[in-house]
């Protein structure tokens, strides 16, 4: 048995831009003024994540003619660690006067831009960076969630080494071939004996009085010649290249053909790949080829993260087209909750208001 724990965190994003009328009179007097003088106050803008987080930038006059912005928090009973640049928009809208923290810190240590815009500058060049009279500031924030760790069994070992070296001489050199098979604008021969072996799909092409029998031809107008000759490869040797790049298509072209072993491999290598984004894509396509194992993890992970999930373009699709899918989620999610009814029964709620 194999055993896989992943670590992972996401990342909310979220650009905030405050406009400010009529701010040359309320900035020319102030040139003067004494430092940390506090002079406006945004609205709040909420950022999303496990926690909704609310925000507001603070506008501060500062003595020899600079304009600060303070990045600050409505409550501040939680650490949280955040990525923060700010800008000025000009004339042509374009960010102006960029100043960023590249490091992920706590809040306290990341909120604050003491010399960002000096007045003077701003009322020099006031056309183009006061257009209208107005000022327009703006924050681009990234709010970085806790990792969260998750651990999932793999129950199958992976299947060892069949095919002998002599195997995989006879496919390399083609000697004494038998069938010649057509895809796209490549032909690849082969042995029907050894793919008869190892395929009852071939067995029963080669078996029978089929037409590819007689003429030793066959066409396959639905695999790209790529994963063909990985395909062949695989029935003569029982390895695979590259199976990461290639996992999709492998999994489906393992499927018409029923080489389980393959879409056992297939299935791990995209089991180690879901993620939030693509879980609902996954989702149909074990469905699609009966891939139990990977259904099985894909469940897993979107009961975990059924919030994120729902706001995917791909969830849409499902409700769309996928109701017997959509189904058999919820009854997933049914039973999660029975299991943890105080720890999930809001996430039910959730999926069926969507």
């Amino acid at each position: 048995m194999e055993i896989l724990s992943c670590s992972y965190f996401r990342k909310h994003q979220v650009i905030y831009k405050w406009k400010i009328d009529e701010i040359i009179p309320f900035i020319e007097p102030t040139e003067s003024c004494d430092e940390g003088i506090v002079t406006l106050d945004s609205p709040n803008f909420t950022t999303s994540g496990k926690n909704k987080i609310s925000w507001y930038l603070k506008l501060l006059l500062r003595e020899k003619g600079w304009i600060s912005i303070l990045l600050c928090r409505k409550d501040e009973n939680d650490e949280v660690k955040i990525k923060v640049s700010v800008f000025m928009l000009d004339s042509k809208n374009e960010r102006k006067f960029i100043q960023t923290n590249d490091e992920h810190r706590d809040f306290e240590e990341v909120g604050k831009f003491l010399k960002f815009l000096e007045i003077q500058q701003l009322l020099k060049n006031k056309d183009d960076f006061l257009p209208n009279n107005t000022l327009t500031v703006g924050v681009k924030l990234s709010i970085y969630d806790n990792y969260e760790s998750f651990t999932f069994e793999y129950p199958l070992q992976t299947p060892q080494r069949q095919m002998t070296d002599d195997f995989k001489k006879l496919y390399n050199s083609q000697i004494n071939s038998d069938v010649t098979f057509i895809v796209g604008n490549e032909k690849f021969k082969a042995h029907k004996i050894i793919l008869s072996a190892r395929s009852p799909v071939f067995s029963a092409m080669f078996t029978h009085k089929m037409k590819e029998n007689r003429d030793s031809k066959v066409a396959i107008p639905d695999i790209e010649p790529k994963i063909f000759s990985k395909l062949l490869e695989f029935i003569y040797t029982d390895e695979i290249n590259d199976l990461n790049m290639d996992a999709v298509s492998l999994l489906e072209a393992a499927d018409k053909y029923q080489l389980l072993t393959l879409k056992s491999l297939c299935e791990k290598s995209l089991s180690e790949s879901v993620s939030i984004d693509n879980a609902i894509a996954l989702m149909i396509l074990a469905d699609l080829h009966n891939a139990n194992q990977l259904f099985e993890r894909v469940l897993e992970l979107i009961i975990k993260n059924i919030e994120d999930v729902i706001d995917t373009p791909e969830y849409k699709i499902l409700e769309e087209s996928k109701p017997l899918l959509l189904s058999e989620l919820f009854k997933k999610l049914a039973t999660s909750i029975k299991n943890d009814a105080s720890k999930d029964e809001k996430k039910i709620g959730i999926l069926f208001t969507k």
